[in-house]
């Protein structure tokens, strides 16, 4: 009879239907950089059930084991703790001496594994690296395999999102407003980590850095689409509410440094921000704000040459008696004349127009603007010039207390 906490932690596996599904890309390219990370010939995500271990992704060896006896598996034991395990010699641990794959060919020796463990805490698998000879990793390889783990398990609960999500579809359950917070907060997490990845990778990994690079990029491209369509879906079926809560707003412009400046890095431009603002409490609708901010910033990038330059400002200011969060984000991009400036926010252009580096966009992130800053009885003002530049300044009054509409 199975325990009632590894009963548990079978539920949470088979929860992401994951299990003896088609190798995917994302998955792929993870164990490929693990490999790549840690020099070592071989890496792959297990994870064990009751009864087997099975591989999502093999790296540098052969499809035979994608499939094995639970009892055979090394992975079994680093799900049974929450730290990685390593093993320098298989062949002299008496738990693997005799699995088939350490003793018989390919002769397996050394193994790290980081074990995936979802948010309510069980752990499903592991991403391990193994090779062919006794060594150890040192303790910055053993924390950027840990990082990947993180990934891993984010990209899981993408995906389990994603049926869910598409079960709610069916049932027409408020899908739209589901959609908006269970992909974006994944996407955001991978994006996250990424970015911190590629802080951890030595300078002189290519590789590693092209592919975390690629995975940073994809992600944001992916996260921006679908705030854009689900945004704009369920602002024409008015599903949208204010959300006031208390917010730093030093938190929100740290949030967009983080997410904006790998963009800004790969175009030359100079992103620069300047909050004047002490370090209180504001009450806004901080994840509207939040998409307020981020298109306006996404936008300007886009529409930026190289080395062109973007600045953003934020400040609290007195508007006719109402103290009022002003949001302003200037670039030095291609501008638009006057006419076109006014027809901004009255007209939809689906599929949007191509940035300066060729960047494709939905086109719905200024509606999305109009409609969260109106959300916030806020305005608009903008100033363009063809081929200087253009700056958007949002104001929105600060509430006094929580409301909803």
């Amino acid at each position: 009879m199975i325990d009632t906490d590894e009963q548990k932690r079978l539920d949470a596996l088979h929860s992401y239907n994951i299990l003896e599904t088609e190798p995917e890309t994302e998955f792929d390219e993870l164990t490929h950089l693990a490999a790549s990370i840690c020099n070592a010939p071989v890496a792959m995500i297990n994870l064990v059930d009751e009864e087997y271990q099975w591989s999502k992704s093999l790296f540098g060896i052969t499809n035979s084991i994608r499939k094995i006896r639970k009892e055979r598996s090394i992975c079994q034991y680093t799900i049974q703790h929450d730290t990685l395990l390593e093993i320098p010699n298989l062949s002299k641990d008496n738990r693997f001496k005799d699995v088939p794959y350490v003793k018989n060919k390919p002769h397996l020796k050394y193994y790290l594994g980081a074990p995936l463990k979802n948010p309510d805490g069980y752990n499903i698998g592991a991403l391990c690296v193994l090779d062919y000879k006794e060594r150890h990793l040192p303790e910055k390889q053993r924390d950027q395999l840990k990082i990947l783990a993180r990934q891993v398990m984010k990209n899981f609960e993408l995906q389990k999102q994603n049926q869910q999500l598409a079960e709610l579809n069916k049932q027409q359950v408020n899908l739209m407003k589901i959609l908006s917070h269970d992909l974006r907060s994944p996407l955001s997490g991978i994006i996250g980590m990424s970015d911190l990845l590629e802080e951890l990778i030595s300078s002189d990994q290519e590789e590693a850095h092209e592919m975390v690079s690629l995975l940073n990029q994809s992600a944001k491209q992916v996260n921006q689409f679908i705030d854009d369509i689900l945004n704009y879906t369920i602002i024409e079926s008015k599903g949208f509410s204010l959300n006031v809560v208390p917010a730093y707003i030093h938190t929100v412009v740290e949030n967009m440094k983080r997410l904006y400046m790998p963009s800004a890095k790969l175009k030359d431009i100079d992103l620069t921000f300047d909050v004047d603002i002490e370090n209180e409490e504001v009450r806004i609708d901080v994840e509207k704000f939040e998409q307020i901010f981020g298109n306006l910033i996404s936008n300007a990038l886009k529409f930026t040459q190289k080395n062109g330059s973007v600045y953003c400002q934020v400040e609290i200011k007195k508007i006719d008696g109402v103290r009022t969060l002003v949001l302003k984000v200037k670039d030095t991009g291609v501008g638009m004349d006057e006419e076109k400036a006014d027809q901004l926010f009255t007209t939809l252009n689906i599929g949007g127009k191509k940035g300066t580096s060729g960047e494709k966009s939905t086109g719905l992130g200024l509606s999305i603007i109009k409609h969260f800053t109106e959300l916030h009885n806020g305005n608009i003002d903008i100033q363009s010039t063809p081929g200087e530049g253009t700056t958007f300044k949002i104001s929105l009054p600060i509430q006094k207390k929580n409301k909803s509409r």
